[in-house]
């Protein structure tokens, strides 16, 4: 009878196991704000990857999406990097079936996306592990992105802004770390800031990191266009002052040429 039961948490704990880090695959449309648009994105561990389309006057526009679920739901950033970083929705959903649905903040407007299929489209499952645009050949999101550094933007509802920049010397894994958020447009908090040099990277890029004088940890993880800073441990009302934090979504900086 042990025996019986050993192997069952065995079968158990391998079938897990194997849906631990599986990717899936989502296309939907519907209306946000009173504007038509399409989603497509890959999900795995929790991480959304994607993009969303729109159709303006005629010409078809193309948005990046990056998120993450937190407390239960999706935080979910659409931008455009055409010209540096601009946010132009910030969503709280979930996948409920085959449907999106959420509020657009900081309005609140709730929206629902349906499952969507385009004949005209390529499959955004053609290459595995990664989101495959449905319209433009060639172009890939995997889940990780780590390239020696560069710079990254955070936005959210309320327009705090931020900052990430990592730079370093390629002969090594030394790196100098920066991070800023203001305190908003309404300037209530404190900005929050984070500087270390010397700091160890891995080949990976991702990493944990405990500040000194007040020991909060946070880690950071590297996707193809976007970053992810979540808590480890510690409370950050000790390194930052009210109100202020540093963990999010921080969309990457186009390079340029």
């Amino acid at each position: 009878m042990k025996a019986k039961i050993l192997m069952f948490l065995f079968g158990l704990l391998t079938a897990v196991q194997a849906h631990a880090g599986d990717v899936s695959y989502y296309f939907w449309q519907g209306k946000m704000e009173g504007r038509q648009v399409k989603l497509a994105c890959a999900v795995k561990d929790d991480v959304m990857t994607g993009e969303m389309f729109e159709t303006v006057d005629g010409t078809d526009r193309v948005y990046g999406v990056a998120g993450y679920k937190t407390d239960g739901m999706f935080d979910i950033k659409v931008y455009d990097d055409a010209y540096g970083v601009n946010h132009l929705f910030f969503l709280r959903a979930d996948i409920k079936g085959k449907d999106l649905t959420g509020i657009v903040q900081p309005s609140g407007k709730k929206f629902r996306l349906h499952k969507y299929s385009d004949k005209y489209a390529r499959p955004i499952d053609r290459e595995a592990g990664a989101y495959s645009s449905p319209y433009i050949e060639g172009k890939t999101y995997k889940f990780s992105g780590w390239d020696r550094g560069g710079e990254y933007v955070y936005e959210n509802a309320m327009r705090v802004k931020g900052k990430l920049a990592l730079w370093g010397h390629t002969e090594n894994d030394f790196f100098t770390l920066s991070i800023l958020r203001d305190a908003g447009p309404d300037q209530q908090g404190s900005d929050a800031i984070v500087d270390c040099a010397n700091l160890y990277v891995p080949d990976n890029g991702d990493f944990e990191y405990t500040i000194p004088y007040c020991g909060y940890t946070f880690s950071v993880k590297f996707y193809d266009h976007f970053l992810i800073i979540r808590p480890v441990s510690g409370s950050p009302s000790g390194c930052f002052g009210s109100g202020a934090a540093i963990t999010g979504i921080y969309i990457a900086i186009p390079a340029k040429g």
